[in-house]
């Protein structure tokens, strides 16, 4: 191998570096992803516009047309078509008073095998006094050997509304995909009023398969989600979602506490996630359809 810095057409030689082996970041600088991404939405007139809108790199955001009374949808786009070890992506999303928006992805995120560090994806969701704010981004797809270390900061202001979702599929079951190594690193805090209200954390390290495959931990499972359902009613809730669990295939929990409504979810591949989770956000949006890219 060169000992120059690599680049864009060296992507060749990166396909076949042998399984297990990295290379320095400095190497890799000509070929790694840089995506930041700024949003606002503010209410006007009875209708949510966006109001901001900063894309830089390989992050995109469209607002395709809305039905009157419907809210609001932004869908935001990775146009690098996935992303792998040193990428880095940015999402800043505020809400302001009185605004109601929904946003999610065009498809599903790909993390793919890392040579060189892990992905960085740092979310930070602000959301005002009055606001509806629906995060629904499709899932992130794993492969093997895929390093991804994600955070997410939710800021609520008193009287602010919050739905959101994250789901991992560890490799495409019906493309015979196994993921074996990797490692995945995530993080939720949500603060309302600046108190710290919901931390959760998980990290899976080294044999991915076997610690998926602990009753304590996966139970054999290859696809997880974590839905968060802050307000001031959100106990209300419960019942609906716990209905939508027992039809569920897999494993699934909700628990709600001071304003706060979580469910938990487990399947075995990501086909029974989808539908579980689609269940499970149904009856958190009270029936309403989900953002058409889910069903896509």
């Amino acid at each position: 191998m060169s000992s120059g810095r690599w680049t864009i057409g060296d992507r060749r030689t990166l396909e076949a570096l042998p399984a297990g082996e990295t290379l320095a970041p400095d190497k890799l600088e000509g070929v790694r992803a840089r995506g930041e991404l700024r949003l606002a939405f503010a209410a006007h007139g009875g209708r949510t516009r966006m109001v901001e809108a900063y894309q830089s790199g390989c992050l995109r955001a469209r607002v395709p047309y809305a039905e009157a009374g419907e809210p609001l949808n932004a869908i935001l786009i990775n146009t690098g078509g996935g992303v792998t070890g040193g990428d880095r992506l940015v999402q800043s999303i505020a809400w302001r008073q009185g605004a109601h928006a929904v946003v999610a992805s065009q498809a599903a995120e790909k993390v793919y095998r890392s040579v060189c560090g892990d992905v960085e994806i740092d979310t930070q969701l602000v959301v005002e006094a009055g606001a509806v704010a629906e995060w629904l981004p499709q899932e992130t797809i794993l492969f093997d050997r895929a390093r991804l270390s994600r955070s997410i900061e939710v800021d609520l202001a008193q009287g602010a509304s919050f739905l959101g979702v994250e789901a991992v599929i560890l490799g495409r079951a019906a493309m015979g995909e196994t993921v074996r190594e990797g490692a995945l690193r995530d993080a939720w805090r949500i603060r309302r009023e600046g108190r710290l209200v919901y931390a959760d954390a998980q990290s899976l390290c080294g044999r991915i398969d076997q610690m998926m495959d602990r009753a304590a931990i996966g139970s054999g499972a290859r696809a997880m989600a974590v839905a968060v359902f802050a307000h001031r009613d959100a106990a209300l809730m419960l019942p609906a979602v716990r209905e939508a669990l027992t039809m569920a295939q897999g494993r699934g929990g909700a628990s709600a506490w001071n304003g706060l409504l979580v469910a938990r979810l487990l399947a075995g591949d990501g086909q029974t996630m989808r539908r579980n989770l689609v269940a499970v956000l149904s009856a958190l949006r009270g029936g309403r359809a989900l953002p058409r890219v889910w069903t896509c």
